[in-house]
């Protein structure tokens, strides 16, 4: 059992923090990125943006677009739609598309110091909300 069926097993019992801060727990119990399509969106949804804050924190926009993380760049970008971070999203798309025509592109670094890590813009309220809703609607289903 990974740490993800855990948490789905004790989902009722757990705070949205509580769930969101679990999935951390991906770098510690390493979870293959592609089998990730077997849990809810929503879990889904944690783990590509926990990925892509950790990514863009330690290494910027480079190490998230050329490290393993860069192969899941539209799933990152889909999970800052489904938290409804639209601008967030259309710029992460915006330099994934000039990625992979121009690695060098000086537009890339331009438009990665306008995502909410440079700015003051918090995705993490965003996120939340979204757990909540998601957690309920989870939890009403089984």
């Amino acid at each position: 059992m990974s740490f993800i069926d855990e948490v789905l097993g004790n989902i009722s019992v757990m705070s949205t923090d509580d769930v969101i801060q679990s999935m951390s727990r991906i770098y510690d119990e390493p979870v293959d990125r592609d089998a990730l399509s077997a849990y809810p969106q929503f879990i889904q949804d944690i783990i590509w943006i926990i990925d892509m804050d950790t990514e863009l924190a330690m290494n910027g926009i480079g190490g998230l677009l050329e490290n393993s993380t860069g192969r899941y760049a539209d799933k990152m970008i889909d999970a800052l739609r489904h938290i409804s971070a639209d601008k967030e999203a259309e710029t992460l798309a915006q330099i994934y598309q000039i990625y992979q025509s121009d690695l060098d592109s000086e537009r890339i670094d331009e438009l990665a110091g306008s995502l909410y890590l440079y700015i003051d813009f918090d995705i993490w309220p965003l996120l939340e909300a979204y757990v909540e809703a998601e957690k309920g609607r989870y939890e009403a289903s089984k």
